[in-house]
């Protein structure tokens, strides 16, 4: 994670060093942030999970069709799951209380949004964004507090390729030569994330909440 960080900040300083381009359609940038998820699905009903709290980061691609409406792509680090609870017991079976399970899916994520925008006030524009998501599994790991209990990793079982959409706004503000995005977004699943038959559905959703920058 320090490492992305420190990406990220070379990245900035190379996007403010580039000479600002106002015909070009094109722009680059860098956004970070938090997911808030818990998986849904039968599964996911059964185990009522809590949300699991992970970095999302991404590098940005935006091309602009008109200055309205643009393509919203890039690729990045989006980390999804839930954080479940069971209770434990010793070896007598007596309950020594409960304890959190976390699921931790890892994803290389490929948004592919158009995203719709509107003047509010001043040069700050307001959007809207609608469209797929393309998720590429990294890793996948359920780790338990019970005693006894080690981590389990659950890469092999998971599908190597997520389907899902997307939904978003927020707001974009004048930051100098580039702008400054606030975001939110929704992300959710088509399909059960694992590759597993006979076994309960595993969906992945996501709230996302995260600052942007594009020149």
């Amino acid at each position: 994670m320090r490492l992305i960080c420190r990406s990220i900040a070379m990245i900035l300083l190379a996007l403010a060093a580039v000479p600002a381009s106002a015909e070009s359609p094109r722009h680059y940038g860098v956004r970070a942030g938090v997911n808030l998820s818990a998986f849904t699905g039968s599964f996911g009903d059964l185990v009522e999970p809590d949300n699991r709290v992970a970095a999302n980061v991404a590098f940005v691609y935006e091309y602009d069709f008109v200055p309205q409406l643009s393509l919203h792509t890039g690729v990045g680090y989006s980390g999804k799951g839930g954080v479940s609870h069971s209770q434990g017991t010793d070896p007598e079976g007596n309950p020594i209380g409960a304890f959190a399970d976390t699921w931790s899916f890892e994803y290389l994520e490929v948004p592919l949004l158009m995203r719709g925008r509107m003047p509010v006030f001043g040069a700050s524009r307001a959007f809207l964004e609608l469209g797929p998501m393309l998720d590429f599994r990294i890793s996948g790991k359920l780790g338990s507090e019970t005693p006894g209990f080690p981590d389990e990793s659950l890469t092999s079982r998971m599908n190597v390729f997520d389907l899902g959409f997307g939904a978003g706004f927020g707001l974009e503000i004048p930051a100098g030569p580039g702008r400054l995005g606030i975001e939110t977004r929704y992300t959710h699943g088509f399909d059960d994330l694992f590759d597993t038959n006979g076994t309960l559905t595993t969906i992945n959703q996501a709230w996302t909440f995260a600052l942007s920058y594009t020149r």
